[in-house]
């Protein structure tokens, strides 16, 4: 499996980019364990003979890609690791049964054991003092987990990203619904197989036993840092792996504990572009502060580690960063505010007052042979998988007559937002099963309605996801649905507007829903299904928002864009044809791209300089599947997207 993802994972770096990058100087070396076998490593040392603190990162992705100066795959965090050859020496390892240590392979053996031989062989070595830290995203962050559980004499500290440390039922499964495509690219990497999950759709007594098995954080006694991001796959997971350190970890280092959430998606940490926002200040923030972390408990300086406070956090929009005690108590200490849905599409603080039956509830249509697209947000992608991650802007979404928007009022204030917003909404189906997928956005003013957070709920599910839980709804019955969504950190800034998203899909992010009402994840016939949110008195739907309005002019409003090019796209349904319309103020470079309802470009159709005035652009659409498609117009850096559905 992983030997052949190899020719994948070497597309992430051109030729040239080969030629050109410097080798870091490194030495083979072979690591035994207690069960007689041996594990592939290099050690980075500018100098052998001279004895220092070792920093451990063990991967399953390749410890080639160290040698080459270019960090970790995008799967694994895509982050850069804090290298300071004057002062540490490294060790970068492959997992029993990846790469170079393919025939170490024992099935079902615990790799928390390799970890704690491969630390206490390292603290032996005349290269190193004795003092051994770990550190590594994703995946790297798991595994220092497991091997700080069987308490290596010899490590000092941890600093996993992305990852907390146990293992759950909502680890593949969201509001009831399998989180298909990260758990397909996860198998394909070599891990847990889509088989497996998919035979425990409900939190039974197998992953609730899986999940008490790991939920330990007693057996942790080294000091931690822990990273992520606001866009991350479960921040929620962080904050709570985080709080479990502090009130139920061991008690010697409790205090020692540290957490950092940056405006950072999983693969893009300590990177300020995210999506299709720039967030300032949070470049090589979390490579500072681990090395902070290893001056402090691997070579001993006292540089104020212990005194600062345990948490940092982005507050995006606002754009800076701040520093706390606890992150639960600023949520919990957070105002409500709630905002309620309208019949004119509206989120305002004053409950609906009624009216005619024609204003108790707005519908749309979900069909999972069309179903509303996954564009942008958290993803876990292979290595030359197109699709787009992070912030993007929803309106292609938005705009495919398929989802219900509710946005409030231009703000007049600021909005600051500390915690998780909870969607509280009367929900009626013409089906027994359907899902309602949820999308939290920032609108600016220049119209980009950018995706903060996602989640989806299964009507099955509304009373929870154990066996017992499950139920089938009623058609045409009103049924109160509670969705919380994740935590999150961001200020409304005045002029913009908060927008909530309602859909019956996102999709490849989560599996569909046949609305059938039949057994989960069977083959089998879809149907169409109506799904209304209510707006009345009897039946309100509102978001709940921990946060405040602030005084006007708090924050820092980014530069707006210009508004898009007009696009027109004749004829539209197109069976063989089509024609793309536009027309530019000046002679500018233009790039057109079509592309599919995952969000994956399949052709770009122009990429060049154009001169000013009006042109077309004909579409050769015979041979493209049918459903929904996207032409994407690029204008100088403006995008413009126009849906085209193909016959």
């Amino acid at each position: 499996m992983m030997n052949a993802l190899l020719p994948a994972l070497l597309l992430l770096i051109s030729a040239t980019t080969l030629i050109a990058q410097t080798e870091r100087p490194y030495t083979p070396i072979q690591i035994p364990t207690r069960d007689g076998k041996m594990l592939a490593a290099d050690l980075y040392a500018s100098n052998a003979t001279t004895p220092k603190p070792v920093i451990l990162i063990q991967t399953p992705y390749n410890k080639f890609f160290y040698r080459l100066s270019v960090g970790i795959p995008s799967q694994a965090g895509g982050a850069s690791f804090p290298y300071d050859s004057a002062n540490y020496n490294y060790v970068t390892l492959d997992w029993r049964g990846f790469y170079g240590s393919k025939d170490a392979a024992v099935t079902g053996y615990d790799r928390g054991l390799d970890g704690y031989d491969a630390v206490e062989w390292i603290a032996a070595q005349p290269w190193c003092n004795g003092k051994v830290g770990t550190w590594g995203p994703s995946a790297l962050g798991a595994i220092q987990f497991m091997t700080a559980k069987h308490h290596p004499p010899h490590l000092l500290c941890a600093v996993p990203l992305v990852k907390d440390f146990k293992t759950k039922y909502g680890d593949f499964y969201e509001g009831g619904v399998y989180r298909k495509e990260h758990s397909e690219t996860l198998e394909k990497l070599g891990f847990t197989p889509t088989s497996l999950i998919l035979a425990h759709p409900t939190n039974d007594l197998t992953w609730t036993t899986v999940e008490r098995g790991s939920d330990e954080p007693d057996s942790f006694t080294v000091p931690m840092l822990l990273v992520s991001g606001w866009f991350d796959h479960f921040p929620d997971d962080i904050l709570r792996a985080f709080a479990d350190l502090r009130q139920r970890g061991a008690p010697a280092v409790r205090n020692a504990h540290r957490l950092i959430m940056g405006p950072w998606a999983h693969d893009g940490v300590d990177k300020s572009e995210q999506g299709i926002l720039t967030f300032p200040d949070a470049t090589g923030v979390a490579n500072a502060a681990a090395l902070r972390f290893f001056d402090h408990y691997l070579r001993g300086i006292e540089n104020g580690q212990t005194a600062s406070p345990p948490v940092s956090y982005y507050q995006m929009g606002e754009n800076k960063w701040h520093a706390i005690e606890s992150w639960q108590a600023l949520a919990q200490n957070a105002d409500t505010i709630e905002l309620f849905f309208h019949p004119d599409r509206t989120l305002r603080p004053d409950p609906p007052s009624g009216g005619g039956a024609n204003t108790a509830s707005s519908s749309f249509d979900y069909n999972p042979r069309d179903p509303s697209p996954t564009w942008g947000g958290a993803r876990l992608l292979l290595p030359g998988v197109q699709g787009l991650k992070g912030p993007q802007d929803q309106r292609p979404v938005e705009l495919r007559g398929d989802a219900l928007t509710f946005s409030t009022p231009t703000l007049e204030r600021n909005l600051e937002v500390t915690g998780a917003i909870t969607l509280q909404a009367y929900v009626v189906a013409d089906r027994t099963d359907t899902d309602l997928a949820i999308r939290l956005t920032d609108v600016y003013p220049d119209g980009r309605s950018v995706l903060l957070v996602q989640t989806i709920r299964r009507m099955r599910f509304r009373d929870g996801y154990r066996p017992a839980d499950t139920s089938a709804i009623k058609p045409g019955q009103a049924y109160p649905v509670t969705v919380q969504l994740q935590n999150l950190a961001t200020t409304f800034l005045k002029g913009h507007q908060l927008r909530v998203v309602i859909t019956g899909s996102n999709f490849p992010r989560y599996d569909l829903n046949p609305n059938t009402g039949g057994p989960l994840y069977q083959p089998g016939d879809t149907l169409v299904a109506e799904i209304s949110v209510g707006h009345h008195p009897t039946t309100p739907s509102s978001l709940k928002i921990p946060g405040r309005l602030l005084a006007s002019g708090v924050g820092a409003e980014p530069a707006a864009a210009e508004q898009g090019n007009e696009m027109v796209v004749f004829p539209n349904p197109a069976a063989s044809k089509a024609s793309v319309s536009f027309a530019l103020k000046h002679r500018d470079r233009v790039k057109l791209m079509l592309v599919d309802a995952a969000g994956k470009t399949q052709a770009t159709v122009l990429d060049k300089e154009m001169e000013a005035g009006e042109h077309r652009q004909e579409l050769n659409t015979e041979g493209l599947p049918s459903g929904s498609w996207y032409c994407v117009l690029v204008v100088g850096g403006q995008y413009t997207v126009r849906q085209l559905a193909v016959e």
